[in-house]
């Protein structure tokens, strides 16, 4: 076989690897960011179903202020929370489009609400009409408890619907991470795989050009010198080095993409904050391994009238608020503290490692001095409270939904206090 035939060959297998390469590891990268967007979807719907409800709940406080005071003022909340549930509801519907089994379940929870709202609209329209025999028959509506049937099936069928949806996002999650890692093992041999093919490359075109070329130019300078032929041989690599550290910069590139969408899927995109797809696992692992000399501290913190802040100012700056918080919040605790977002306005942080739970306090109080100083905001300034619960595992709960619903707990019985700004469980 002929030199440039041989040349041409080794051209042609490069060109082919390296293009396989190329068009796998986009491909694989295309997958991934699909991958993703399928966990952001699942996400969205999880969090429509849970403002729906929400603002379900609020129509129903705000009749139930109206019929108990007859004050005016309780009906903004109402109207409010039945246009708001309206929309998520639409919201709903339509990005659950291509899902049958949850279009169904909607259908049925479209039932459902109106037939809440209108035994809603019913008895504050019974008020409206100011007359004693009117108002009776308002309260009776009321604790015949027509409504909190309406409110107990809707509430199953919004968990039913959530779980669909969960089981979904673990599936997917688990997906997202395979594939995660499948493009993680990709990168893992690109390296060495590249060295391989460089080492061969050099190898091959020193031995079949190179050395030839050298060996032929020493021997014609001894020749011309009248001297005895005496071979040297030089070895460059100078092309060969170039392109691996293209290959090089090229799998930096991917991983550093990979890390990036790992680093989306579990953090929250707007605070940067942990998102709660690991905070479960996380949890039952820590509560795990604490014990009575090693303690597990859930700390439940919710931001004071962040609702009247966003109504007042907008949600652009309800943002920015939150995103300070969180850079507060990570900058008070330990780099090994975890932080996560777990509502609108609500964080939680899992601090392990705590010998006495004397040591909680300390830490509140320094967390609580950081928000001491007022945010500025795009020419606002704003003075932020917050609300703190703290529960301890082992002390508390050794399960872990029982832990945050303590803190939950806890973090109320704070903002119903006008003495402090937080609570652990248990004390007064």
């Amino acid at each position: 076989m002929s030199l440039r035939t041989q040349f041409l060959a080794l051209l042609i297998l490069l060109l082919l690897l390296v293009t396989t390469n190329t068009v796998l590891v986009m491909l694989l990268d295309k997958e991934g960011r699909q991958k993703h967007e399928a966990v952001d979807h699942t996400h969205e719907i999880i969090d429509e179903s849970e403002k729906l409800y929400t603002q379900i709940v609020h129509a129903e406080t705000g009749q139930r202020g109206y019929l108990l005071t007859q004050n005016t003022s309780y009906l903004t909340p109402y109207y409010d929370g039945i246009k708001k549930a309206k929309t998520h509801f639409l919201t709903l519907a339509k990005i659950t489009i291509h899902q049958r089994e949850q279009q169904e379940k909607l259908s049925q929870l479209d039932v459902l609400i109106n037939k809440k709202f209108d035994e809603l609209d019913l008895t504050i329209n019974l008020v409206m009409q100011n007359s004693p025999s009117a108002i009776q028959a308002a309260m009776e509506v009321v604790q015949s408890n027509e409504g909190k049937e309406y409110m107990e099936q809707i509430r199953k069928l919004i968990s039913e619907f959530q779980n669909i949806q969960r089981e979904k996002l673990d599936i997917e999650m688990s997906d997202f991470q395979q594939h995660s890692l499948l493009l993680t093992y990709l990168i893992s041999i690109q390296i060495p795989l590249l060295i391989l093919l460089c080492v061969f490359s050099a190898v091959f075109i020193n031995k079949k050009l190179f050395i030839p070329l050298k060996q032929l130019l020493h021997i014609t300078e001894q020749l011309e010198k009248g001297d005895k032929p005496n071979v040297s041989i030089v070895y460059r690599h100078d092309e060969i080095g170039h392109l691996l550290k293209r290959f090089q910069r090229m799998s930096n590139i991917i991983h550093k993409r990979t890390k990036r969408l790992n680093f989306q899927a579990k953090h929250d995109h707007l605070t940067g904050a942990l998102n709660r797809s690991d905070l479960e696992p996380h949890l039952r692992q820590a509560i795990n391994t604490c014990s009575v000399d090693n303690k597990l501290a859930l700390i439940f913190i919710d931001i004071n009238k962040f609702k009247q802040l966003n109504d007042n100012y907008g949600h652009s700056i309800g943002d920015k608020v939150l995103i300070e918080t969180a850079k507060r919040i990570s900058s008070t605790f330990r780099a090994d503290d975890a932080i996560y977002r777990y509502g609108g306005d609500e964080f939680i942080i899992i601090v392990e490692n705590i010998s006495k739970i004397e040591y909680i306090e300390p830490m509140l109080n320094h967390l609580l001095k950081s928000f001491e100083v007022c945010f500025e905001i795009e020419q606002h300034t704003f003075d932020i409270d917050l609300s703190i619960g703290v529960a301890l595992s082992p002390d508390h709960s050794d399960d872990w939904k029982t832990l945050i619903n303590l803190a939950d707990k806890a973090m109320y019985n704070a903002k119903l206090s006008h003495n402090a700004s937080y609570c652990i469980h248990g004390q007064a």
